[in-house]
Formats: structure tokens, C-alpha cells, sequence
């Protein structure tokens, strides 16, 4: 088999990946009724993980988690507290919200916390971190790096299903590929994500379920600087360099990666009419 077949292997063991897993997280989303949000979750991330797991080790795909450096690491949790309020004003600024405030509650405050903090949380950062970061930007990134950090952020952000989701998404998407390319260790992007999720978890017990818009521009102002600053230390300190291919952009995505963004699509727009 000769470079390109292999490299459209890659690719194509990528795009199937995502492609189950939205099927997965629809059947998890049609299940919530019967089995509960925390029932729903779990089967949604087992399906995902075994499968993910079995295509990771057919296709030789090594993921590498090792040891973090403390500065990085710290760094790297920084990057992510910094760009929450960023990502609640691009969900704002995507849901079409008023200056009443922005909604961040989720229904796993019926559970206890602890609980809560892992299925909703832990469990997520761990999975998702493998399948995006791990599978599929370990695939593309054997064909081409530039590919790898666009494409594996756009099916990391389109996995979430809402307008304010696929913004920030996205944006996390390719910072957690990023760091991962500089690093070459999941555990960031792991710890980051979870990180991200943790907040929002806690934000939800709390009860702070609407936030006043000056507050949130505020804490957008403070959190960006901080945001910028943290990004320039960390890739100045794990400098990135991305290559490009010889495949044409639109053929960096096979057909199965369309069919699962078209099936995205659809799923997102009749949930925002519901």
C-alpha cells in the first residue's frame, strides 16, 4: 500500500470514528426519557470509549499520557479558566441573548455533587480528550498538522449539538489540539477540559444559573487579557509548527466526516426549534 493509500486509511478511520460517535450521542439524547441524563451519559461515553479504544489500537494509533511538567500543567489550567468568560460571551453572542444574562445551568444538580463531578465532568474530559485529541487528531496528524488541529476542532465542536457550544467548541477544540501537538501528552488537554467542565458543574450548584451582561463583559475583559497572555507564555515556552499535505483541502474530510456534519446540521437546527 503506498503513502497515500495509507494517509486516506487515516483519514477515512477518523472520519468513521466521528461519525459513531454521533450516532451514539443521539441515541444517548433519545435515551435520556427512560434511563435519566446520568444513565444517557454513561452509555453515550462507554459506547464511545470502547469503540474509540478498539479503532485506536487496530490502526496502531499510539496516544501517549505520561507525567506532566508542574508549569506547563499550570499553564495549561490557566488557559482554561481565563477563556471561560470568553466562551460564555461567544454563547451569548451565538444564542442571541440579551444583556439579562447568560444561561449556564444543566440538569445535574439532581444528583449528588461528587457524582455529578464525575459523570458530568471527569468521565467527559477523559473521553472526549481520547476520541479528538487522541484518535482522530492522532490520525490526521500522520498526514498533515494544520488538517489536523481544524478538522479535529471542527467535529470536537460540532459534537455538542447548540449555536453557543459549536463557538466555543471550536475554540477550545483548537487550543486543547494545540497543546497537544506542542506537547505531545493528552494529560493537558485532559486535565484542561475537565477543568472547563468542573466550572461549569460547580456554576450550576451554586445557583448561578443567570449572569447580569456587565458583569459578563467584565469578567470577559479580565478573563481575555489573561487569556492572550497565558496562550503567549505557553506557546512561547512549547513552540508549534504545522505542516501541510499534498491533498487538497476538500479532500481532507471523506465521506463518511460529511455525512456526520450534515447529520450535526440537521440535529442542531431542530433542536434550536424545539
Amino acid at each position: 500500500m503506498d503513502k497515500r493509500s495509507v494517509e486516506y486509511k487515516l483519514m477515512r478511520t477518523a472520519n468513521i470514528v466521528f461519525l459513531f460517535c454521533i450516532v451514539f450521542e443521539v441515541v444517548g439524547i433519545m435515551t435520556v426519557m427512560f434511563w435519566g441524563p446520568l444513565g444517557a451519559e454513561m452509555a453515550i461515553y462507554f459506547m464511545t470509549f470502547v469503540f474509540a479504544v478498539f479503532i485506536a489500537r487496530k490502526n496502531g494509533l499510539s496516544i501517549v499520557v505520561k507525567k506532566p511538567n508542574i508549569s506547563t500543567f499550570l499553564q495549561g489550567i490557566g488557559i482554561t479558566i481565563c477563556g471561560i468568560p470568553v466562551a460564555l460571551v461567544l454563547s451569548a453572542l451565538a444564542a442571541f441573548m440579551s444583556s439579562a444574562g447568560v444561561d449556564t445551568s444543566e440538569d445535574v444538580t439532581i444528583y449528588p455533587i461528587w457524582l455529578s463531578l464525575i459523570a458530568f465532568a471527569v468521565v467527559p474530559a477523559i473521553v472526549e480528550e481520547y476520541v479528538f485529541r487522541g484518535v482522530i487528531l492522532g490520525a490526521y496528524l500522520q498526514i498533515e498538522e494544520r488538517a489536523a488541529v481544524f478538522i479535529s476542532s471542527l467535529f470536537f465542536a460540532m459534537l455538542h449539538f447548540s449555536l453557543g457550544s459549536v463557538m466555543y467548541g471550536f475554540m477550545y477544540g483548537c487550543i486543547f489540539a494545540l497543546v497537544r501537538v506542542a506537547t505531545g501528552n493528552l494529560i493537558y488537554s485532559v486535565a484542561m477540559h475537565g477543568v472547563f467542565n468542573m466550572v461549569n458543574v460547580a456554576m450550576a450548584y451554586i445557583g448561578i444559573t443567570m449572569v447580569p451582561g456587565w458583569i459578563v463583559l467584565l469578567a470577559f475583559s479580565v478573563g481575555l487579557a489573561g487569556f492572550i497572555i497565558l496562550l503567549i507564555v505557553f506557546f512561547k515556552k512549547n513552540p508549534v509548527s504545522l505542516s501541510k499535505s499534498s491533498f487538497k483541502r476538500r479532500q481532507l474530510i471523506t465521506r463518511e466526516g460529511y455525512i456526520t456534519l450534515i447529520i450535526c446540521l440537521c440535529v442542531t437546527v431542530m433542536l434550536l426549534m424545539m
